[in-house]
């Protein structure tokens, strides 16, 4: 395996030269960047009218909605439902529909170890699973648990393996999500509490992919998801999971940090050290947020060309404040990386929080 220096020239004239190391077999000049890549967009809960809009206005033909709208409940059981409105509008344009299912609404660990240590109840939830894709036309689920212990990483896996099966017989698929890492740091909260549950290699072998949750990165210094740790998890990765079988988390939220003040974690989600860059404000700005910002503040727009991200700056009350983003240049970056790597696609998080720009590269992808 070799390191290829991709030099993004011409697309990137507005930032400079951008210079990626991607480790791949392929040479530069093999890998094409217009191969249409497979797009899953998700709904979220708190975005449902933004998102429901954005579906009716921006997903294109073809391509998969995935709604977080399924979980199982404190009694071990499936419920949940998909908005009339989203598979009217699905059905019109043509959309497939891929529900995620959680567990519970705050991604419980105590009930998924109880879901885990229970044969009988994942035998239900499997049934429920099949009976619900059937009856309205899913192409099939997401399996969405997350704050899993790292100890619930063998009986995960044989869950998955036994759903997967289940639902192959029945002509539907099986992907889970899984938290992103970079390495095998054992001791950490984050891979104790969060990413330490998904054996990579073992999930692939049974799941027809993996959405990383390449976003909210740990140890960011800004964007919620850069090109250099968009990069290091593939990187660790390139030896676990085919590519085709992974779909790249491609965040649509901003993070906002107030880069004046310190504070003693960088990430409250994951209980990570700062690196005392600031103290981060905002976890899933919006668009709109933004404006409000622009309007009442005044931004100044910047990109970092080594990160792969725009941001604003402007302050308020003495502290500096930044916001990192993503626009067409940056999303288009991203995808490109997907294809360098011959990644089977991306998964957006979440339609309706975006920049309006990011569509202009997703609309290049269906061309």
């Amino acid at each position: 395996m070799r390191i290829i220096l991709i030099k993004i020239i011409k697309k990137y004239l507005i930032v400079g030269i951008v210079a990626i190391f991607f480790p791949i077999t392929a040479s530069a000049s093999t890998v094409s960047t217009t191969d249409q890549l497979e797009g899953i967009f998700y709904i979220s809960p708190a975005y449902l009218t933004a998102g429901i809009n954005d579906l009716q206005t921006n997903v294109p033909s073809g391509d998969i909605v995935a709604p977080q709208t399924y979980s199982v409940d404190s009694n071990l059981e499936a419920t949940g439902s998909v908005p009339e409105q989203i598979m009217e509008i699905t059905k019109s344009k043509g959309v497939k529909v891929m529900p995620l299912i959680t567990n519970g609404d705050n991604f419980s660990q105590s009930l998924m170890n109880d879901l885990l240590a229970s044969t009988t109840a994942q035998n239900n939830v499997i049934s429920y699973l099949i009976s619900e894709a059937q009856n309205n036309g899913y192409i099939g689920w997401q399996f969405d648990f997350e704050h899993m212990e790292a100890s619930d990483s063998e009986p995960y896996t044989a869950f998955v393996k036994k759903a997967a099966t289940v639902l192959h017989q029945n002509n539907l698929i099986l992907s889970v999500t899984a938290v992103a890492r970079t390495d095998d740091a054992t001791s950490t909260p984050f891979y104790q509490n969060w990413a330490g549950a998904y054996d990579y290699a073992q999930l692939a072998k049974y799941a027809d992919f993996i959405s990383l949750m390449t976003y909210d990165d740990p140890k960011t210094i800004g964007p919620t998801a850069s090109i250099p740790y968009d990069t290091s998890v593939l990187n660790y990765l390139s030896d676990k999971v085919p590519t085709d079988k992974i779909s790249l988390g491609i965040p649509l939220y901003y993070y906002g940090w107030d880069i004046t003040a310190t504070s003693s974690q960088i990430d409250l989600f994951y209980n990570v050290p700062s690196s005392d860059f600031g103290e981060v404000i905002n976890y899933g700005g919006t668009y709109t947020r933004w404006q409000y910002d622009r309007e009442n503040y005044g931004l100044n727009e910047l990109f970092d060309s080594g990160l792969g991200s725009p941001y604003s700056t402007y302050y308020l009350n003495g502290h500096e404040y930044q916001i990192w983003y993503d626009d067409s240049t940056s999303m288009q970056m991203k995808l490109d990386m997907a294809r360098l790597f011959h990644l089977r696609g991306f998964s957006a998080w979440a339609l309706g929080q975006e920049f309006p720009d990011v569509w202009d590269a997703f609309d290049k992808n269906n061309k």
